[in-house]
């Protein structure tokens, strides 16, 4: 008994961490894109990053996609990293996703829903951004995250 209550123990921090919540540290990761390079969060360090948590059944997740997409493309003067995390692990899925939303920012795929784990990924989509010190400063779930909202909170971001 006492052996499977201290093996839970030290399982428990592997698997649940929580969303992280503004003013946290976004955990550092390391994930493939569609071409099979390896992309670590931690490499981006120094810019601003939109992380998008999506999966292909999701509608609400094309949305997000397709917004933030339109938004990368016009942002003016601020250029801030957009990584899309599809937590499905099928990378033709992900792929055929990415490729018919012609998105424009690398997506990542986590294979084995570790990311989504280490992330606590329940509703989705879930956006996240995070400032130039690797610090969440927005967290949006269920919905796209606000264009207008987000856009704000980058040029705020960018400008310091």
């Amino acid at each position: 008994m006492l052996a499977a209550a201290l093996a839970g123990a030290l399982v428990y921090p592997l698997i649940a961490h929580g969303t992280p919540a503004v003013g946290a540290a976004a955990p550092d990761f390391v994930l493939k894109d569609l071409a099979g390079h390896n992309l670590r969060l931690s490499e981006y360090r120094g810019d601003v990053v939109v992380l998008s948590f999506w999966a292909s059944w999701c509608a609400p997740c094309r949305d997000a996609l397709s917004q933030l997409n339109a938004m990368a493309l016009v942002q003016d003067g601020s250029t801030p990293v957009v990584l899309s995390v599809n937590i499905e692990g099928d990378a033709a899925r992900a792929a055929s996703v990415a490729e018919s939303l012609q998105l424009k920012f690398p997506t990542l795929v986590d294979a084995r829903q570790s990311v989504g784990r280490q992330y606590d990924v329940e509703h989705l989509p879930l956006t996240l951004l995070v400032d130039r010190d690797g610090v969440v400063r927005g967290v949006w779930s269920k919905q796209p995250a606000q264009t207008s909202e987000l856009s704000r909170q980058i040029k705020e971001l960018e400008s310091k």
